[in-house]
């Protein structure tokens, strides 16, 4: 019976061949300058009839065995020869057919081999802390050499058949035998297998093998980065927190990497390496951005201060569930028992404050407050209070306010006004606004009506809008919208696969949390667009056309993506600076200088672009009146960043403005000057397209 199988020193069975013998027994020939050319071929044939006997009365002696004998002495109940018996019978045939300068060579060769398995240690590689190394397991050790990992490594990760994955293992092994090496890293033995991958044209399974990690200069660059600085003055942003420590940089330079390959789809990838959009944090594509969370959700325990001091515990978790936190909407449940107890609310609500800040310094997210409403205005007038009254810290919580709670604050406790002027001016309070059917919940979340559960950004891409403007031209508004909209399909098709790949990772919840999902797309650098659209000039009503045009086409355009999107001024600060810094090398720069702007209106090239809706300073108006006229057709939205202060040499205090800005905002005349909202139609008339595409929805993500 022929011999088809062996057992390999690590005990894999693998196929029987007599050839590897044959080249053995020929380099030991050529060693000691032997020139036979068909010894060798004969002593491997001798070998395996040897084998083919021994092992085929082995399984007859298993045979009788199972009857009622017992194995051979020295047979192993699998019946397969062994590695070394092979070798032990290479040598004892050169030795009686009388070539014992051969059997010599032979016998030093399988020495030296031995030795070196035996001698070479394995390490995890210290170039790469975060790299995968399957092909050593221990995590803090060095074990010696075997090419038996190598294959199962190969097969289990890269899908090769076995045969295949044999022969790469047994090049890699000759490669570091022949260099001598005493101690190897994994990383080193990993990119020795995926160059035998490119020699072998194996590139499916050096895509499926791939790694991830950071080269040693930009390590050595981290770490002496030291954690970000923050602005004390002022509430911070997410995106401030989620890259400040050394560690969370190090981690996203990996996840960065991965998330360019594995999760944007190629024209993704193409836009958002080309400065046309920027995919929001791709530093953490398993995570969502925000998170809008019910405080009825975050406590079952009755209200009361101890129990609003043992939420804390449950929002620091739920921030770390996000890339840039979360808000706790009607935070009015939470905190009633502290206005309720008139004796302690100064210091029991300052101090839950002061413990919310810390808890978000150490969740590094940020833990923000919604509107409570009409109905919690008492609750609101004493966080106002109690807010304008804390030390400015990156991590005070910021209070997003609906104006109609606003109107009403200032209605029933005019005393607040002056408190409201300094969270305005350090960032704290947000102004937001809502329709009768939606109403605004958090950054890139909007709530529909009588909708009670948690909701979430689960991603976002930031457009870059004079990019846009650059390469339509002055005047050229119809052909600024045909480019956007092109940009605006590609990256919501981006945007699904992130999603996609969010529901593959972590399936339909966020943590314990049941979470409506939605993108968001992030206009940015709206005010250089219009400038450059109309030569110079800044024009809210055209500002407000294409505001409305995102607005439709991101409704229109997630349909078929089953998406639903929605149009936030937050998320853009690094894609500002980075729209910025790309868009300067463009030949289109030099266009500024066609436009006989002022020196005050021309932006310094190291400048970030505009961030959300913000169009002041606009000559010939008021204070936020161009950013009321280009919001008025805007349902839903937030306020963010407050305009600046600084047309017509005027100056308003901040509350003031914000009346300004919002009884304009509504004024049925002032909508009346802008068109009967055109970009529907225009939306309507590009943006038929097949929806029969299929993709992971995120309505009950």
């Amino acid at each position: 019976m022929a011999l088809t199988r062996v057992k390999k020193r690590d005990g894999r069975e693998v196929p029987f061949d007599a050839e590897k013998i044959r080249a053995a027994i020929q380099k030991a020939m050529a060693a000691v300058g032997d020139e036979d050319p068909h010894f060798a071929g004969e002593v491997a044939g001798v070998v395996s009839l040897t084998l083919e006997a021994r092992y085929d009365a082995g399984a007859a002696s298993a045979a009788g065995a199972a009857i009622g004998g017992s194995p051979a002495p020295g047979q192993s109940g699998a019946h397969l020869p062994s590695i070394e018996e092979i070798q032990d019978l290479v040598e004892q045939a050169l030795i009686e057919l009388g070539r014992a300068s051969v059997a010599k060579a032979y016998i030093l060769y399988r020495d030296r081999r031995a030795k070196v398995r035996d001698a070479l240690a394995v390490h995890r590689s210290t170039s790469r802390p975060f790299m995968r190394t399957p092909l050593v397991h221990e995590a803090e050790a060095a074990s010696t050499w075997s090419k038996g990992r190598i294959v199962a490594a190969l097969m289990n990760e890269a899908e090769l058949a076995r045969d295949v994955a044999e022969e790469v293992a047994s090049r890699v092994e000759a490669r570091v035998f022949d260099a001598g090496f005493k101690r190897i890293s994994t990383g080193l033995v990993r990119e020795l297998v995926d160059n035998e991958l490119v020699e072998l044209g194996l590139a499916g399974a050096l895509k499926r093998q791939i790694t991830y990690g950071v080269p040693a200069h930009d390590l050595r660059g981290i770490l002496a980065g030291g954690d970000g600085a923050l602005d004390p003055t002022r509430a911070a942003s997410g995106e401030n927190f989620s890259e400040r420590t050394t560690e969370a940089r190090l981690a996203a330079e990996v996840l960065k990497r991965f998330a360019i390959d594995e999760v944007l789809d190629e024209r993704g990838v193409e836009r958002h390496l080309a400065g046309d959009f920027h995919w929001i944090d791709l530093a953490r594509p398993h995570q969502p951005l925000s998170l809008a969370v019910p405080a009825e959700l975050v406590s079952a325990a009755a209200p009361s201060p101890r129990a609003a001091f043992e939420a804390l515990d449950e929002l620091a978790r739920l921030a770390k569930l996000a890339t840039f936190g979360v808000v706790v909407e009607n935070p009015a449940v939470l905190l009633a028992p502290f206005v309720r107890e008139r004796r302690s609310t100064s210091a029991g609500l300052a101090a839950w404050l002061v413990a919310l800040a810390a808890a978000a310094r150490g969740a590094e997210r940020r833990i923000d407050l919604g509107s409570s409403g009409l109905r919690g205005v008492a609750v609101t007038s004493e966080l106002v209070r109690e807010l304008a009254g804390l030390a400015s810290t990156p991590f005070v919580p910021r209070l997003f306010l609906d104006e109609l709670e606003l109107e009403a604050l200032l209605e029933s406790f005019p005393e607040r006004e002056a408190d409201l002027e300094r969270l305005f001016a350090t960032g704290r309070v947000v102004p937001t606004w809502s329709s009768e059917r939606e109403s605004f919940a958090a950054p890139g979340c909007v709530r529909l009506e009588r909708e009670r559960g948690a909701l979430a950004c689960v991603g976002a891409v930031a457009l870059n809008l004079p990019r846009l403007a650059w390469r339509a031209g002055p005047w050229r508004e119809d052909r600024f919208l045909e480019l956007a909209a092109e940009l605006v399909g590609d990256a919501l098709a981006s945007l699904a696969r992130g999603v996609g790949f969010q529901h593959q990772v972590r399936g339909d919840r966020v943590g314990d949390l049941r979470a409506r999902g939605s993108v968001a797309l992030v206009p940015v650098g709206l005010r250089e667009a219009l400038q450059l659209l109309g030569d110079g000039e800044v024009r809210p009503d055209q500002g407000a056309r294409l505001v409305g045009f995102f607005s439709d086409a991101a409704a229109r355009l997630a349909a078929p993506e089953r998406l639903v999107a929605t149009v936030t001024p937050f998320f853009g600060e690094r894609a500002a600076a980075r729209f910025a810094e790309l868009d300067q090398r463009l030949p289109q720069k030099s266009q500024a200088l066609l436009f006989e702007l002022g020196a005050a209106e021309v932006r310094r090239s190291n400048e970030p672009y505009s961030l959300g809706f913000r169009l002041s300073p606009a000559p010939g108006r008021g204070p936020w009146t161009a950013e009321a006229e280009l919001l008025a057709s805007l349902a839903v939205g937030a306020l963010h960043p407050l305009p600046e202060d600084r047309s017509r040499g005027e100056h308003l205090g901040l509350v003031p403005s914000w009346r300004r800005f919002a009884g304009l905002r509504r004024d049925p005349v002032s909508r009346e000057l802008q068109p009967a909202r055109p970009a529907a139609a225009f939306a309507r008339e590009l943006f038929d397209r097949d929806a029969s595409r299929s993709t992971p929805s995120v309505e009950n993500f």
